[in-house]
């Protein structure tokens, strides 16, 4: 069963997650075309029309467009966007290592353009990072994810005193608790310059946030090693007084004016598999009659014709098997439970095989609750290959007032390189 949006937008798969909500490719049924919609799981509705605001404000080559809308008072908004097939600038580093630094200033360039159209329009990102950076399959850079941002007059609504922003990447004024600004967005375009040259943040490695924030707002910043000409410009993009920064259109034409890369930035592209041979797949559907019965087997693979009944059990021919870390295991986790009880709809699409029901018996399940909170960060406890166990301390609230609590393991599986929900059980 489909979830269309606002009666236009057809939800097709959930594709990543954002500083304020998860990102899903959809089809929009009107113009007949593919859009990301961010479903906000802030709770704040007004904070949500902030960022679809500023970010509609903002048309730029290397800004990822804002289309529309789609929610009430009473709903959490979606907000749609161009979609754009791509990996983020984070994976990318992750996948094939630190870029060389023509590649990197090239990157920047774009990047920084597209901050000095933002702050032209009086938008301040307020979290540039690796992971905002688009790379699509044909080069093309775009940034992405306002959801942080603030326009100038937007009023103090939620000003809280918590930092905005991610620690790696932090100017050392925000980290001491100033506002952002203009100059704090272009320390965090060198930031995410120095990594993706040398591979880490300027401010060191660390699991821990706080030590990363106190290594910010003290000023301690690494040297880079393998920058070689750019390593002047670096420094003052990286400038700790924001006044020796340039600005954000003066660091796109430094950028620019750096060597080019000789060759084009290479965008990771799925490995086609060759065809299995016939005769193996014939073979393989024996096996499969033998090992679980010949009806089970009819409903998984079709040894005849060598096709997939249930696509959704086996990996797709014509990409490699995607291996998840432990944060992303656990981020999956609490972001299904950040749906509920409000949108059993949308957590439905993350249930697979026996976690599985109609998806009418569980939006009536979840009628019952009227809250649901996860005590701690869910603990990836164990790992088999692609696969994940995660345990998690829930506490529910019944529309009666009843409350229910307890700690569940929630076992993951890879299905076409998507996390998937197969089980949930309560530990005693």
């Amino acid at each position: 069963m489909t979830t269309t949006i606002g009666g236009r937008y057809t939800l097709i798969e959930r594709v990543g997650s954002g500083a304020m909500g998860v990102v899903w490719r959809a089809r929009d049924e009107v113009l007949e075309r593919e859009v990301a919609v961010k479903q906000l799981i802030t709770g704040d509705h007004l904070r949500a029309m902030r960022e679809a605001r500023n970010a509609a404000r903002l048309h730029h080559p290397h800004a990822i467009a804002v289309f529309d809308v789609v929610g009430s008072d009473d709903e959490e908004p979606w907000i749609v966007m161009e979609y754009l097939p791509s990996h983020s600038l984070s994976a990318l580093i992750a996948e094939r290592g630190p870029l060389k630094p023509a590649q990197a200033a090239s990157i920047g360039a774009k990047v920084a353009s597209a901050l000095a159209a933002a702050h032209a329009a009086g938008i301040v990102h307020r979290d540039i990072k690796p992971g905002n950076v688009l790379i699509g399959d044909d080069g093309t850079v775009k940034i992405t994810d306002f959801g942080i941002s603030k326009a100038s007059g937007d009023g103090t609504m939620t000003d809280t005193g918590m930092i905005s922003g991610t620690p790696a990447y932090l100017a050392p004024e925000v980290a001491r608790g100033e506002q952002p600004n203009e100059a704090s967005d272009v320390f965090s375009l060198g930031a995410t310059i120095y990594t993706a040259i040398e591979g880490e943040s300027v401010f060191g490695p660390s699991d821990n946030s706080f030590g990363l924030i106190y290594r910010a707002a003290s000023g301690q910043l690494r040297d880079a090693k393998n920058a070689g000409e750019l390593t002047p410009l670096l420094n003052r993009l990286l400038a700790k007084d924001p006044k020796g920064r340039p600005t954000a259109q003066e660091a796109a034409d430094l950028l620019a004016a750096e060597p080019q890369p000789s060759q084009p930035l290479q965008i990771p592209q799925p490995r086609r598999l060759k065809a299995p041979n016939r005769r193996i797949l014939v073979i393989l559907g024996v096996i499969a009659v033998l090992a679980i019965g010949g009806g089970a087997a009819a409903a998984y693979w079709n040894g005849t014709s060598g096709t997939p009944v249930n696509q959704g059990e086996f990996p797709s021919s014509n990409r490699e098997t995607r291996y998840f870390t432990a944060g992303e295991a656990s981020g999956f986790v609490k972001e299904h439970y950040a749906q509920l009880p409000r949108n059993p709809d949308v957590a439905w699409h993350n249930l697979y095989e026996r976690a599985s029901e109609p998806l009418e018996n569980y939006v009536n399940r979840w009628k019952g609750y009227s809250e649901l909170q996860c005590l701690d960060t869910p603990v990836p406890v164990y790992s088999n290959g692609a696969d994940w166990v995660v345990t998690v301390e829930l506490v529910m609230k019944t529309d009666r007032g009843e409350q229910q609590r307890g700690v569940y393991e929630v076992e993951i599986r890879n299905v076409n390189n998507a996390m998937k929900i197969v089980s949930t059980r309560q530990k005693s």
